[in-house]
């Protein structure tokens, strides 16, 4: 862990008395003598941090990378005046410094470099932490105080989140670095300057001007925002759930007040969550996993209150995520954390075995055993006044229910699982659409997103259906366009808003099972954990939050 640099304001009292004339030289010269004539002889202490303890403490005004000082007095004069160096002591302590200064207007310039100097060289050796330039008149035959802050100087730049952020999971072993961003929640990142050494900058005096933001082509995909009251926390999330061509990066400046400008970028991926529910056993549980299948935690005590969640359904404009539970008869609400919604009724569902959310009409609806209900995100009265009649299943049928965001093409599509079962489409407020008769009754139904990868509209499928034979895919109006055979006893069903794919509750593997959008092959690039490797049983329902 690198020493920040606390540049605070170093008083340096230099003791003036009456010398002779000296010359000038500009290459390093060997420590300063008083010289005799017409000059002001100046001196002055500095104190040096312990080098080999700088992972130990916070430095004063130097780095605690500093190894030499070098002064110079009017460099940019016609004549320029001397200048003299001195050598961090091994161990650190006090090192006392003289050089000869004209009396009169002078300037004084301080560097900071991170190798001792070595007399004779006509350059300094090292890099350079940190410089000051100082305006100060000389009176001879006084006491005279130089106040004088060293300015860090701004050599790279680092980007990172703060630490103990679920919704960020750093990635190993990539050059720039890498983070994934899980879902659409804000996380707070910092960027901070860092001298030659590797230390962090930290200058309350003579700040540092830092920024960040997405890069050119991540505009309007990465929303980056200050932190109130800092200046160097941003708050990054994702602005686009869907069309959206991931990773791409942040690009970081940090600028000394010398001018010393510094950049570094990061890549940030972004990709959905997958909520899974499982019954197991009387004492259910509800676990959060990335999109590739990465367990990611939740606080104590989430989505508590649960009996028998069979399925799930995600409010992205109100960042709710709704569980309907077959053990309570209802249809809860929770944030993403998994604590309560406020200001959520629960309204009660016979036999409820579904919910999904339209994001066109803003409403909820439920399936269950006497056909399916609707209400606003709230609990209450849908959005669009009395609550639209659906045609109930056919007899001994249950419905299961899926919203397609298609705006004015909207489709509420609802499963019947009797004798003969079919598809029904319906409008938002409950006219039917049509059905189409399926060769297997339909037990989970979930809508793939209007806009595929890369921004381009969805073709082909976009309605999954899982049943006793499989899984299938449909377009808008319910023709099939693809199917698998071999799941194993598919059940749940969530659709990636990111990539179109599907995630399949596979009952009797009991596990989350993920394939390609176009159901071709199973995708290798996500892989999630079997419920018995968690501790769990009876996997039931899945959702996509982003």
């Amino acid at each position: 862990m690198t020493a920040p640099v606390r540049a605070v304001a170093a008083s340096f009292a230099l003791a003036l008395t009456a010398s002779g004339c000296a010359g000038g030289a500009r290459a390093v010269p060997a420590p300063h003598r008083a010289a005799s004539g017409a000059r002001v002889s100046v001196a002055f202490s500095m104190h040096w941090p312990d080098r080999t303890a700088r992972s130990h403490r916070h430095a004063a005004f130097i780095s605690p990378s500093a190894a030499s000082v070098i002064v110079e007095v009017n460099p940019d004069a016609a004549a320029p005046g001397p200048v003299t160096f001195a050598n961090a002591p091994a161990g650190g302590g006090t090192s006392t410094i003289a050089i000869d200064a004209p009396a009169g207007a002078d300037v004084f310039v301080i560097s900071l470099y991170d190798a001792p100097q070595t007399p004779g060289e006509t350059s300094a050796a090292g890099n350079e932490l940190g410089r000051v330039r100082v305006a100060q008149t000389i009176v001879a035959n006084a006491t005279n105080t130089l106040n004088a802050t060293v300015i860090g100087t701004v050599a790279s730049v680092r980007i990172g989140p703060l630490p103990s952020q679920p919704n960020v999971i750093a990635q190993a072993g990539t050059s720039p670095p890498a983070w994934e961003l899980v879902g659409r929640a804000p996380a707070t990142f910092s960027v901070a300057p860092l001298d030659a050494g590797g230390n962090v900058i930290v200058q309350p005096d003579a700040p540092v001007a830092i920024t960040l933001a997405p890069n050119v082509r991540a505009t309007g995909i990465l929303g980056v925002t200050p932190v109130g009251g800092t200046s160097d926390q941003f708050a990054v999330q994702a602005l686009a759930p869907n069309g959206t061509t991931y990773p791409t990066s942040l690009v970081a400046t940090a600028k000394d007040a010398n001018g010393n400008l510094a950049t570094s970028s990061a890549i940030v991926d972004v990709t959905s969550a997958v909520y899974a529910a499982y019954a197991n056993g009387g004492a259910p549980a509800i676990v959060r996993y990335d999109a590739h299948g990465t367990a990611l935690p939740l606080p104590p005590g989430a989505f508590g209150g649960l009996a028998n969640p069979v399925a799930l359904a995600y409010d992205a404009d109100d960042r709710v995520i709704f569980v309907a539970d077959a053990g309570l008869g209802k249809v809860l609400a929770f944030d993403e954390n998994g604590a309560p919604a406020n200001g959520f009724t629960a309204p009660a569902v016979a036999g409820v075995n579904g919910v999904a959310y339209d994001p066109n009409d803003g409403d909820v609806y439920a399936s269950g055993s006497g056909g399916v209900t609707v209400f606003a995100p709230s609990g209450g009265p849908p959005n669009g006044g009395a609550p639209p009649a659906f045609a109930a299943p056919s007899a001994g049928g249950i419905a299961f229910v899926a919203a397609g965001p298609f705006g004015a093409l909207n489709r509420i599509v609802v499963g019947n699982a009797s004798a003969t079962p079919k598809l029904a489409f319906f409008n938002e407020n409950g006219g039917s659409l049509g059905s189409r008769a399926v060769s297997a009754a339909p037990v989970a139904l979930a809508y793939a997103p209007p806009v595929g990868p890369n921004g381009s509209p969805q073709t082909s499928a976009q309605l999954y259906a899982t049943s006793a034979n499989g899984i299938a895919a449909f377009d808008a109006f319910g023709t099939a366009v693809a199917s698998v055979t071999d799941a194993n006893a598919p059940f749940g069903i969530a659709v990636d808003p990111n990539s179109g794919a599907p995630q399949i509750v596979e009952r009797s593997s009991n596990a989350i099972a993920a394939y390609l959008d176009d159901l071709s092959a199973p995708d290798a690039s996500r892989s999630f954990p079997t419920p018995a490797s968690l501790g769990l049983t009876q996997l039931q329902g899945v959702c996509d939050v982003f």
